[in-house]
């Protein structure tokens, strides 16, 4: 991958390792701001809910930039955002329902399928990176060309498993999957023939 890139934006969901991104971007002595509003010209790598920064209008304002699709398997995801909301009493994330179950898994779905499609002419400047899967953070190193690769994946909020709340989430996740017949796994989207495709597109660390 060019060495000239200048901008690094990681554009998946929150609950998906934006602070270990964080962490990698500052352990190589790049500038990097993690927070929901970026500021793209004071700094050069963007982490946390890059969902809600638009990765079509940044990749027209810096040409020499790439974008990291952070994704991780779906049940994990949606317990994390739970508990997130949870923690925190965000009313976007708190009470945990059904209803927001079934949103944030369309919507995510939406999502990737609208990136994927945005890079398949250019599927060089995209890396779609499972940090569900082991050794994704050397792969990604190796990538952009990063020499301190010697950083583990961080879990900012340690669960606490005997917890009723966490087992209350964990129910209503694994039951609003069964009722929609979803893999709880999935990592893109539930689609497998497009999941192919796209795979054979990007050949990333899926």
């Amino acid at each position: 991958m060019n060495k000239s890139y200048k901008k690094y934006f990681v554009i998946g969901f929150n609950k998906t390792a934006t602070t270990t991104f964080h962490n990698l971007f500052l352990k190589n002595n790049l500038t990097s701001q993690h927070t929901v509003k970026w500021n793209t010209d004071k700094y050069a790598c963007f982490s946390d809910n890059g969902n809600l920064n638009n990765y079509r209008e940044l990749d027209l304002k810096y040409e020499n930039s790439v974008f990291i699709l952070n994704i991780r398997e779906l049940d994990k995801w949606l317990i994390s955002r739970f508990k997130h909301g949870l923690r925190n009493k965000h009313n976007w994330a708190y009470p945990y329902t059904r209803e927001k179950c079934i949103r944030w898994i369309k919507e995510r779905e939406k999502y990737h399928m609208e990136i994927l499609d945005y890079f398949t002419e250019r599927p060089e400047k995209i890396i779609i990176v499972n940090i569900e899967r082991k050794g994704w953070i050397k792969y990604l190193c190796s990538q952009l060309h990063f020499k301190n690769d010697n950083i583990k994946s961080r879990n900012v909020n340690k669960t606490n498993y005997d917890n009723k709340e966490h087992k209350n989430i964990c129910e209503l996740v694994n039951k609003t999957l069964e009722e929609l017949n979803y893999d709880k796994k999935t990592i893109l989207f539930s689609n497998k023939e497009l999941l192919d495709k796209y795979i054979t597109i990007y050949n990333n660390y899926i």
